[in-house]
């Protein structure tokens, strides 16, 4: 499920298009989180949920926001 085409959907919180939803779309879903840990917090933005292509939600807001508010794990280190 993480390798399919996603789309982020915002809410615009800001400006003269308040209210409604921008999308940006991603080859997968640890991309659109990626971009959510990087956007979280904008004045401009909402993180409102993840769909894939067909509009279907796969994550929604609490589950999106509790995911990009953690960092993002650390490589794990392999000694041989």
């Amino acid at each position: 499920m993480n390798l399919q085409p996603v789309r982020l959907v915002l809410l615009i919180i800001d400006g003269p298009k308040q209210g409604e939803n921008e999308f940006v779309e991603f080859a997968s879903i640890d991309e659109a989180i990626a971009y959510g840990r990087d956007i979280r917090g904008d004045r401009r933005y909402q993180l409102d949920g993840i769909e894939d292509s067909k509009g279907k939600l796969l994550i929604g807001y609490d589950h999106l926001n509790e995911l990009c508010s953690t960092p993002e794990p650390l490589p794990q280190r392999k000694y041989g």
